[in-house]
């Protein structure tokens, strides 16, 4: 498939909204009610009328065929919203062959386009037609889930995908919305369904693993007062395994991101809230550095499927080993993350500082902790150019750029340190708990800046994509990271985060 991007003649998929109360009276946003009586002319339409669009500003934007609406939505919504594409793809498996016969799947496939192209486009009359079209989605999926349990026919697999996708695509609509509502009403649906084949529910499961791990880098304190992570059960690593097209090959290295992502954020908002002064850090820090340590543990003895025991999705553009790289890239951010916020879990004794002064030990290890952060960093921006320019791994990095973006210092304490008797050591094993840590002598600060460069250039194959602001939210937040490093004034890039009120939910 070609590369996709903004400038598409086709309609595109997307998606991003506001979630009803699903449990509680339909409550809609008031910012998004202009006159009134938008809502209440909306209804679903009838399955006899899905070759027919509503609104007469949105058929300037989108297909009236409905084939070649659902050729169009299966390739691309099926990229935006999968690490990658085929006939193993369960999005373009839904569009395929489900949408005729269900109108809130016809419905939703409707708003991503729009929403799509509005990703793509200022255009206002594409946005009137979104807002719309999100008002028929919302409206249906109200109906949808008070239909569960009832009489009423309704598909509980389709309700789910629909609430997975809206509620993992909010921030696409609106920059302030996480979707928390439609997490958790997606976690009480998997729990309430008891009939649902394992393969099923585990792969709804995995759903919820991505987007907790989402949530746990969000700035709001609200999303870290969520219920504690998804449960997996536990996979033997000689059992093929059938990629999931948001976790790929291990869930389980996203899970422990997002749990190292909730216990920095959660430490940083402490810090920044108290305005603790340096001396009086470490008690903030004693409570957490256990979780820390365990999660360290957790995350060095995490092992992979073996390439012969993954399935290959079918995806030209996405193979077996770029799904390896990804998910070896998540576990080494967490740890890259986790050492950023714990230094001290990367002992003095492995640093290789000789120093009877107390004061030029200490500033001599901090130095090279910070190099070998760096190094870590380098290490995965390598992995992640292994991948093809065209793998729909890209989708899910994002999050990864910012956390290698933020050891990309140009500080020449950092990148030229006196590397004698330190260059033959071996770098720490990634299965191991012990070790010395190696400093390779190319780090400079041109080094840094054609590492900076990479990060950009992978940005801008995001964006191609994923055409939404929350991506060049994530970018805006890397660049600024560096000007105050830059500027002598270094910050931690979730500090940032929170100090804007960013709410850091994409897809």
């Amino acid at each position: 498939m070609a590369e996709l991007t903004c400038q598409l003649t086709h309609p595109g998929v997307n998606r991003g909204l506001l979630c009803p109360g699903y449990q509680r009276p339909l409550r809609w946003s008031q910012k998004y009610e202009k006159g009134g009586g938008l809502v209440s002319s909306l209804s679903p339409p009838p399955d006899s009328t899905l070759g027919r669009w509503p609104s007469s500003s949105f058929r300037l934007f989108v297909f009236d065929d409905s084939a070649i609406f659902v050729d169009s939505y299966s390739g691309i919504l099926a990229r935006v919203l999968s690490i990658y594409d085929g006939l193993f793809n369960p999005f373009r498996a839904t569009a395929l062959s489900n949408w005729k016969r269900s109108s809130l799947l016809f419905s939703v496939f409707r708003f991503f386009a729009g929403i799509y192209q509005l990703g793509c486009s200022s255009d206002l009359k594409i946005g009137v037609a979104v807002d719309e079209a999100r008002l028929a989605v919302l409206s249906q999926l109200s109906t949808s889930i008070a239909g569960l349990g009832t009489s009423i026919a309704v598909r509980q697999p389709d309700v789910l995908l629909v609430i997975n996708m809206f509620g993992l695509s909010s921030s696409w609509y609106d920059l302030e919305d996480m979707g928390l509502e439609h997490y958790a009403a997606a976690a009480t649906l998997i729990r309430a369904e008891h009939g649902m084949k394992p393969s099923r529910h585990r792969f709804y499961q995995e759903f919820l693993v991505y987007w907790w791990m989402m949530l746990s880098f969000a700035s709001s304190s609200d999303a870290h007062n969520l219920q504690e992570p998804p449960t997996l059960e536990l996979r033997s690593l000689a059992e093929p395994r059938m990629p999931h097209p948001l976790t790929g090959v291990s869930p389980e290295s996203q899970l422990l991101l997002g749990m190292v992502g909730r216990l920095v954020l959660t430490q940083r908002r402490a810090i920044l809230e108290q305005n603790m002064t340096s001396t009086k850090l470490p008690l903030i820090l004693t409570g957490s550095i256990e979780d820390a340590r365990i999660l360290e543990r957790r995350l060095l003895s995490l092992q992979f499927p073996p390439a012969h025991m993954i399935m290959d999705p079918g995806d030209t553009h996405t193979s077996v080993q770029d799904l390896l790289n990804i998910a070896q890239a998540y576990r080494s951010c967490g740890l890259i993350l986790l050492y950023h916020a714990f230094p001290d879990l990367v002992k003095d004794e492995n640093l290789n500082v000789v120093s009877t002064d107390s004061t030029t030990f200490a500033v001599e290890a901090d130095r090279r902790r910070q190099r070998y952060l760096a190094s870590l960093a380098f290490d995965v921006l390598a992995l992640l150019e292994q991948t093809s320019p065209t793998s729909g791994t890209r989708t899910i990095e994002a999050i990864l750029l910012v956390i290698i973006s933020g050891e990309l210092s140009l500080n020449s304490d950092t990148s030229q340190l006196d590397l004698e008797g330190t260059t033959d050591e071996p770098a720490l094993d990634s299965h191991s708990t012990t070790g010395s840590y190696s400093f390779p002598n190319w780090y400079t600060p041109t080094a840094a800046l054609e590492a900076r460069a990479t990060v950009l250039a992978r940005f801008e194959r995001i964006q191609a994509i994923l055409p939404f602001k929350t991506i060049r939210r994530m970018r805006s937040l890397v660049t600024q990271t560096w000007k105050m490093a830059d500027s002598g004034f270094p910050t931690f890039w979730p500090d940032l985060l929170i100090k804007n009120n960013w709410q850091f939910l994409m897809i």
